[in-house]
C-alpha cells in the first residue's frame, strides 16, 4: 500500500515539475502567419516582375534609377578614398568597357533608350 507520506511527496514533485512541461513538450500547433506573409511576398515579387517585363518605360526608369544610385555610391567612395579597394575608382573607367561592373551603360557611350522624363 502507498503511504500518505509518499503520496504527498509525489504530488509535491509533480507540482514542482509543472512549469517545465511546456519546455519539454512544446505545442504542435502551426501558425498561418508565415504562409500568409510568404504568399504576399510572392505576389509582390510577381507583380514587380510582370511590370518590368510588360512595361519597357518602367524598366528603363528603374535602370536609370539604379545607374544614378550606383554613380552616387561610387562618388561617395571616391570622396572617402576607398573606391580603389573595391576596384571602382574614377581612374578605372578606361579599363572597364562600360565603366560599371554591373553592365549598366555609361552616359558617354550613349544608351539606346530615353527615359522620357
Amino acid at each position: 500500500m502507498l503511504r500518505m507520506k509518499d503520496t504527498n511527496k509525489l504530488i509535491k514533485n509533480v507540482l514542482r515539475a509543472l512549469p517545465a512541461i511546456p519546455f519539454i513538450a512544446p505545442k504542435k500547433t502551426s501558425s498561418v502567419l508565415p504562409f500568409v506573409l510568404g504568399a504576399i511576398g510572392v505576389a509582390v515579387a510577381g507583380g514587380i516582375a510582370a511590370v518590368m517585363v510588360f512595361s519597357p518605360r518602367t524598366r528603363y526608369r528603374a535602370l536609370d534609377i539604379a545607374k544614378d544610385g550606383y554613380g552616387k555610391v561610387r562618388g561617395q567612395l571616391d570622396q572617402l578614398g576607398i573606391a580603389e579597394r573595391f576596384g571602382m575608382s574614377q581612374g578605372d573607367r578606361s579599363t572597364t568597357p562600360g565603366g560599371y561592373s554591373n553592365g549598366l551603360a555609361n552616359e558617354s557611350q550613349g544608351s539606346s533608350y530615353s527615359s522620357g522624363v
